[in-house]
């Protein structure tokens, strides 16, 4: 037993090594190490403020840049059934048909004697016509154009005259007698069903009950006011045409290829 002691004593020294003291700072360091340093609170906190700013700036210049689009942006007019309340129109809208005296090559005579352009005054049939067979080598087609070319219809081919309503690669549509181009009205005097220049049902009824023969008939004009068609996609080389009298005309697309001529006028010598 006195060994044992002894051996204690030797182990322990003469101070004890579990004292007060040590006690106190072992116990202070415990608790040092179960809670977070000032410095590392300090620095996740000015983290989560850095980031709340980052978000913040972020919001606001998305802010800034909607409101400049905002600004720039081209309005977006209301649309009614798919066709917008904007229009395009004739860059030469010119009633008038020009009147030639006289005529050198490469113009031509053509004499067309149908009333598929009339227009209240016997447009295009009374005179013959003068046209150019070269005119679109040295230009582009335009909408308004008067072209003459050749047409299969229901009794064959046959050479006739039309207005050039669509250009290529545009859409085309129909909606109560009034042409679309686009999605856009055509707002120019060929842009809407017409009968001998009439452009409404009620004004052509009223016409015909002063001017009609008693054995005359409107029969078919108010399917020709009211008409309508489906939006058709014009090719890159194609063309949509229309004669000004839609009573006495039809509506077709045509390859610009098989346009023959542009008729420039009357032939009055």
């Amino acid at each position: 037993m006195n060994k044992f002691k002894r051996d204690i004593d030797d182990f322990i020294g003469k101070s004890p090594r579990f004292s007060k003291s040590l006690q106190r700072n072992m116990l202070f360091q415990i608790q040092a190490g179960e809670r977070p340093h000032k410095f590392t609170i300090k620095k996740y906190e000015w983290f989560t403020y850095a980031a709340v700013f980052v978000i913040l700036l972020t919001v606001v210049a998305l802010f800034a840049i909607q409101i400049v689009n905002d600004k720039g942006r081209v309005p977006q007019l209301p649309s009614t059934g798919g066709i917008e309340k904007s229009v395009v129109t004739d860059t030469d809208p010119d009633v008038d048909i020009p009147v030639f005296a006289e005529y050198t090559q490469p113009l031509e005579i053509f004499e067309f004697n149908y009333d598929a352009m009339d227009r209240g005054n016997h447009e295009y049939a009374e005179y013959p016509l003068v046209i150019n067979p070269l005119a679109y080598k040295d230009k582009k087609i335009s909408r308004g154009d008067v072209v003459k070319y050749e047409y299969d219809f229901f009794d064959g081919m046959q050479e006739t005259i039309s207005r050039v309503i669509g250009l290529p690669g545009e859409t085309i549509e129909i909606l109560d007698g009034q042409i679309f181009v686009d999605e856009q009205k055509l707002n120019t005097f060929y842009g809407k069903a017409h009968r001998l220049g009439i452009g409404s049902l009620e004004e052509y009824n009223a016409w015909f009950e002063k001017n009609a023969s008693p054995n005359s008939s409107t029969s078919g004009m108010e399917e020709i006011f009211q008409m309508s068609m489906e939006k058709i996609y014009l090719g890159e080389d194609e063309v949509f045409l229309i004669g000004d009298d839609w009573f006495r005309s039809s509506q077709h697309s045509l390859k610009v290829e098989a346009i023959q001529a542009e008729v420039l006028g009357y032939y009055k010598p």
